[in-house]
């Protein structure tokens, strides 16, 4: 169906073979592509240019057995034109296969595929010593002379070093031997229960549509499965899979795998794209990373230099800003936090290596591994955001967990986000996210919120009161800032659903007051003169005297002559003081009258199990007129509750309610 390329397949042992991915690399005809030719029986060169030229231009896939491993072999080329196409083969690779010949010894492309190798974290791996038949023994002790000093104290320093030949077989069996060996000592690789491909190849075939390969980088996929193409966040399904020429049910970490793809076309799909679990990774323009530039880079790399990051499958052109305090540039040979502001958006995840080549791409001056795979543009004021990054690189996976989650605020990251953006398995999120709320790290404002990370609850809560104070300050004689106004403001700034849970933890741990309508800074007052005190002290004793047929603002004799928005401001700061309470739009009880208001009703339905508007207007001493909306008001605080022309308690024991 969709075959990288085919022979025929050993008989396997009963038990499951090891799957490994094994990467070429080095210097331009040096031979890579003839050695797996004659370790595999795969010409790996498929395209007519690169038959015609004798040099590999795109990426080439064989496979070999060895007893209990598989490998699955990326050839990549050797040009430095084509090094983009080296990263993108070196992506997801378990172990090198670096290739220098005898007659050439150490090259340009030599050096630089084993800086990528070591930026990559490709720590282990066989070095093959090719084209042995064309020189004396001599020149192949020189040769190794020439990578000891090469690789000495790189990851590869203590690699066995084979002299073999594609062409009379020198050496192979050696080579086979040694990679064997190797396999063996790896350690397991992490298991991931989350899928990521970086996608290499992509095509179509007729009648079944759309076809990708690529690395698997993490977890398993089985037919069936619906996956997320990146970074389109288009949703598509697994029809069918083939690893190494031959049909698979499922495929998984460290194999070469083919996906035909259904409910996405060809055309939006390309390399350096990923398919992976759905809602585990996110598109973005901002990453933060752990940059070390190359001791060999014949300059610093200056704080807003324009650079090319290569990772996995892609390569995007990016502008480099140091982050740490008092560094404008990083020097040769050294580390530092480095924001990656990219032209495309992309999808990466915590721990994830890339190489960073110059913007004419002419060579590789440094990379490192992604901290935060998600970020914002920051400052060197954002001391927080920043700090936060030796959490990601030094911490436990509780650490990472926490700051993850102090750093998205309100986002309310699923858990499957949180793994990629952790290096923590997504099985193991919520046991983390407990321990950390057991421990008061985050919390949640109620259980249906995730969890929010305390500190930067408090940062928000304090950027909260201050925007109350300078509201107050704009508004000095307003009863307050209105709850509805003030939900939004937080709604805005947090998340649409969180507004109202906000205000209302905040008002239960007092950090802000409610006073009737409006929501205050606790140390606020309205700015009142002293011909406004005396008036509203007018205005509340008037209220009081009147007990329950309260005439309108306008119509109090304390309030005569005087403007209305006066009235009505005054009004407002009494109520939001708790000294009157609004029944409707025009009537207003005193606090003690509204009371005894619930209190005379309360008695009133006790006594016969429920009253009419009548009953309760004669035990009022009040009209109809006044009656009707007090018990409106009553039915909707849910304090009483009509019953066809009768008022019953909702609360049988008659509890007051100070509205």
């Amino acid at each position: 169906m969709m075959a990288e390329a085919t022979q025929p397949q050993p008989a396997q042992s009963s038990s499951e073979p090891r799957h490994l991915i094994l990467g070429t690399a080095g210097h331009i005809d040096h031979g890579k592509t003839s050695l797996v030719r004659a370790l595999t029986g795969i010409d790996t060169d498929r395209l007519p240019q690169e038959k015609a030229r004798g040099m590999t231009i795109e990426l080439g896939f064989a496979h070999f057995d060895v007893p209990g491993v598989q490998f699955g072999i990326v050839d990549v080329p050797g040009h430095e034109r084509f090094v983009r196409t080296m990263v993108a083969g070196a992506t997801g690779i378990d172990l090198a296969l670096f290739i220098v010949a005898a007659d050439d010894g150490v090259m340009p492309q030599t050096r630089e595929h084993a800086e990528i190798l070591d930026l990559l974290g490709v720590h282990a791996g066989v070095i093959a010593i090719t084209k042995a038949d064309l020189v004396d023994a001599g020149r192949v002790v020189e040769v190794r002379r020439q990578l000891i000093d090469l690789l000495d104290e790189s990851p590869l320093t203590d690699a066995p070093m084979i002299a073999v030949s594609s062409e009379t077989g020198q050496g192979l069996d050696d080579l086979r031997a040694a990679l064997a060996e190797l396999a063996a000592a790896l350690p397991p690789r992490r298991a991931s229960s989350l899928f990521r491909l970086g996608i290499d190849r992509v095509f179509s075939v007729h009648g079944r549509g759309t076809v990708v390969t690529g690395s698997i980088l993490a977890g398993q996929v089985q037919r069936d499965t619906q996956l997320e193409l990146l970074p389109r966040r288009v949703r598509c399904r697994v029809r069918e899979l083939q690893t190494h020429g031959q049909a698979a049910t499922g495929v998984g970490a460290g194999q070469r795998a083919a996906l035909n793809l259904t409910n996405i076309d060809r055309n939006l799909v390309q390399r350096g794209h990923e398919l992976a679990t759905p809602d585990s990774l996110t598109p973005t323009r901002v990453i933060d990373v752990r940059y070390r530039h190359l001791a060999a880079a014949p300059r610093a790399l200056d704080s807003f230099t324009r650079v090319r990051l290569a990772m996995s499958t892609f390569e995007v052109m990016a502008l480099a800003v140091v982050l740490d305090a008092d560094v404008d540039a990083v020097s040769a040979g050294a580390v530092a936090n480095v924001q990656l502001r990219l032209r495309e958006p992309i999808v990466c995840a915590h721990g994830q290596p890339f190489i960073i080549r110059d913007e004419t791409a002419s060579r590789t001056i440094g990379g490192g591994r992604v901290l935060r795979c998600a970020s914002r543009r920051l400052s060197r004021r954002h001391m927080d955001d920043i700090a936060g990054l030796d959490a990601l690189r030094t911490g436990d996976s509780a650490a990472r967990v926490a700051e993850v989650l102090r750093f998205s605020g309100f986002e309310g990251l699923p858990p499957t986000r949180i793994a990629t953006a952790t290096s923590v398995d997504s099985d193991e999120v919520e046991p983390l996210i407990e321990q950390l709320e057991a421990d008061g790290t985050l919390l949640r404002l109620d259980r249906a919120n995730r969890p929010i990370h305390a500190g930067a609850l408090n940062r928000f809560v304090g950027r909260a009161r201050r925007w109350l104070e300078s509201y107050h300050v704009r508004k000095p004689t307003e009863p307050g800032c209105l709850t509805d106004t003030f939900v939004g403001w937080l709604a805005r700034r947090s998340r649409k659903s969180l507004g109202r849970v906000l205000a209302s933890w905040m008002i239960e741990r007092n950090h802000v007051v409610a006073r009737g309508r409006y929501v205050c800074h606790p140390d606020f007052q309205p700015a009142l003169s002293p011909q406004d005190e005396t008036l509203l002290d007018a205005i509340v004793a008037e209220l009081q005297r009147a007990r329950f047929q309260p005439p309108a603002l306008e119509a109090l004799s304390s309030a005569a002559g005087q403007p209305k928005e006066r009235l009505q401001r005054l009004a407002e700061v009494a109520k939001a003081h708790g000294k009157l309470v609004g029944i409707d739009e025009t009537v207003m009880l005193h606090a003690d009258r509204y009371d005894e208001l619930q209190r005379i009703v309360a008695e009133t339905i006790r006594e016969k199990g429920q009253a009419s508007v009548s009953e309760i207007r004669q035990a009022l001493d009040s009209t109809r007129k006044f009656v009707v909306p007090m018990l409106e008001h009553l039915d909707k605080i849910n304090f009483t509750r009509r019953r066809g022309n009768d008022r019953v308690l909702t609360r049988p024991g008659g509890t007051t309610t100070n509205g």
